[in-house]
């Protein structure tokens, strides 16, 4: 029997059109929405929040922690999309394709097992999970109508971790790297091995390290996120210090006398906000977050770089 491909073409671009939302593109609606979104070969869950002040100014990409639960993200977000009139959109890194070391290590390499022996071993560049991420936000701007359209990105615990690597290995275009309330980070010496340090990674050379120190990073800690419990206790992670608190503190230090040392541009700042533990809920409500995400309130009398 001969089939008509005129038909059978109609046929497969209405079932893309009510069955496959991942490859529509229309901008997200104002209030809260949830959309699949394709991107490169990947297709991504997403919870969005457009405030009804939105104007196409920024996107701010927000990165949910070890819960793996981005509609609280974007929930929590809300405050700091209606303080910036900006765009929020938090992707799911679901366990499957994005376990520990895609998500909060960076997801430049594997650890795997040959001979009984455990190697780290690089994806190839377009595989890794820094650059599924840019493809997701040049997918992002294309619905939102702006191949230009600026953005920030923002990350509490485990999702500051993976902001950490990313910033470290990844170049991009970003306005703002939050990182709120890390276990741990990538500090910017070649003797610490990542994913703790820069050394050890045959892809990173001196000008990622300038271009690292150079980010517009900040470090946002909350005084009173002093537990250890659920905290990276491996050694490399623990040399950064005893807990979120310290580390954070520790980490802007030893960032700001490395490129004090060589001259190196530095663009990191350190937000401190009092009376909160760990959590992400009650500091995105902060005016501080506001500050160390737009640049619009001074710290302690000192402007954000």
């Amino acid at each position: 029997m001969k089939r008509n491909r005129h038909g059978w073409g109609l046929v497969l671009a209405i079932a893309l059109i009510f069955v496959s939302p991942a490859l529509r593109s229309e901008p997200f609606a104002v209030g809260k929405s949830e959309r699949d979104i394709q991107a490169g070969e990947a297709i991504w869950q997403v919870y969005a929040y457009k405030p009804s002040c939105y104007g196409n100014g920024l996107l701010i990409v927000v990165f949910h922690g070890s819960d793996r639960n981005p509609r609280l993200a974007r929930d929590n977000a809300v405050p700091l999309a209606e303080a910036g009139c900006a765009l929020v959109v938090a992707p799911l890194f679901d366990e499957g394709r994005f376990p520990r070391w895609a998500y909060q290590f960076g997801g430049i390499g594997n650890v795997v097992e040959e001979n009984g022996t455990r190697k780290f071993r690089l994806k190839p560049k377009g595989r890794r999970t820094g650059q599924l991420l840019l493809d997701l936000i040049e997918a992002l701007r294309e619905r939102e109508g702006s191949r230009t359209l600026p953005y920030s990105l923002i990350g509490h615990s485990a999702g500051a971790q993976f902001l950490s690597r990313f910033a470290a290995f990844v170049k991009n275009e970003a306005q703002r790297i939050v990182l709120a309330n890390p276990g741990s980070y990538v500090v910017p010496l070649w003797e610490r091995k990542y994913p703790y340090g820069l050394g050890g990674l045959a892809i990173v050379d001196e000008a990622d390290r300038r271009r690292y120190l150079g980010s517009p990073i900040v470090i946002l800690l909350a005084n009173g996120d002093l537990q250890r419990e659920g905290l990276d206790k491996s050694p490399g992670a623990e040399r950064q210090g005893p807990t979120r608190y310290a580390r954070g503190r520790a980490v802007f230090e030893v960032a700001r006398a490395s490129a004090a040392a060589d001259g190196s541009d530095f663009n990191w700042s350190l937000v401190e906000v009092a009376g909160l533990g760990h959590g992400s809920a009650k500091l995105y409500a902060r005016s501080e977050t506001a500050a160390a995400l737009f640049g619009t309130l001074e710290i302690g009398g000192v402007p954000l770089q």
